[in-house]
């Protein structure tokens, strides 16, 4: 039956996959032979124990059913490993098309700077890109270092009372500097806000992640509102968008590491899938909790809280 089995199924294979017969048999046949030994071997022992003492076999079944419940932990290890292979062969992949976008154009406007025969508007613009995109090089290589920090548990939080509507205040002021004519930011504070307990420097790198994955998102321009408020015994910090959206089957993915919705960009998004990871860990070592509100084609709300000062 092992034979029959095996030979038909690797003719199907073969015919399927217009391959050579005769290589598929042997590999297939070299592959499930020791899995096919190793049965046979179990079944007839069983058997014979079986036909000496019914005792005997019950008590092999618990060793048995060990081994295949490891058996099974040890393929979903494999398994694990393999994608996390994966995950950072593509995170290479994605990390060196990231960075050659913003060398390429600071690259390029070095070298038309270094030209002497230069108006000033033009120089102007061209000192702009190049502190847009050194910034955008200093933020990548912040999030790679901040990824590594919180995976070996050397990224520490100091947790103090902080004035949240002006460090928020501050964090939007900072994005106006360097947003694109079709899109708008806004800040909308609610009466009463208290001083939350957070580290100051963590709470401001979560608010420009956000707003610049908002940015990002938002390629037809729009509204960025950035919004804080009370919330009971938390502060409440939402960044929305008006941009592509999320789908719904995403929203319990996208806070993963490595995680982007548009992997292939072919909504011309790029992105390492760091942003919103090193968010949701800040979030949580301050002790508060972040989710997303979003729906395809009609923009995101990402929503954290962290507890008042007082609480």
């Amino acid at each position: 039956f092992y034979l029959v089995d095996i030979l038909l199924l690797a003719g199907v294979i073969a015919l399927a996959r217009r391959e050579p017969y005769r290589p598929s048999a042997r590999a297939y046949l070299v592959s499930t032979f020791p899995p096919f030994l190793i049965m046979a071997s179990l079944t007839s022992t069983l058997v014979l124990l079986w036909d000496q003492t019914p005792f005997a076999t019950i008590v092999l079944v618990g060793p048995l059913l060990v081994i295949a419940f490891y058996q099974r932990w040890l393929h979903g290890a494999f398994e694990r490993l393999r994608e996390f292979d994966r995950l950072k062969d593509e995170f290479i992949a994605v990390l060196s098309h990231e960075l050659r976008t913003p060398l390429t154009s600071v690259y390029g406007a070095s070298l038309t700077l270094q030209q002497k025969q230069l108006d000033e508007p033009t120089r102007e613009s061209l000192l702009g890109i190049v502190t847009t995109e050194s910034a955008r090089l200093a933020r990548l290589f912040d999030d790679a270092l901040w990824a590594n920090r919180l995976d070996t548990g050397r990224g520490e939080t100091v947790i103090v009372p902080t004035d949240a509507e002006a460090l928020t205040s501050e964090v939007v002021e900072a994005a106006r500097t360097r947003l694109p004519e079709e899109l708008t930011l806004e800040l909308e504070v609610e009466a009463g806000v208290p001083l939350v307990a957070a580290d100051p420097d963590r709470l401001r790198q979560i608010l420009v992640n956000l707003i610049e994955n908002a940015k990002k998102y938002s390629p037809d321009g729009g509204v960025v509102r950035v919004g804080v408020g009370p919330a009971g015994r938390y502060v409440r910090f939402l960044v929305a968008d008006e941009g592509l959206g999320i789908p719904e089957s995403e929203h319990g993915r996208i806070f993963e590491k490595f995680y982007r919705t548009d992997p292939n960009m072919t909504r011309g998004v790029g992105g390492t899938g760091l942003g919103l990871y090193i968010c949701r860990e800040l979030v949580r070592r301050m002790e508060g909790r972040i989710w997303v509100n979003s729906e395809e084609g009609r923009g995101s709300t990402f929503v954290f809280e962290l507890p008042t000062a007082r609480s």
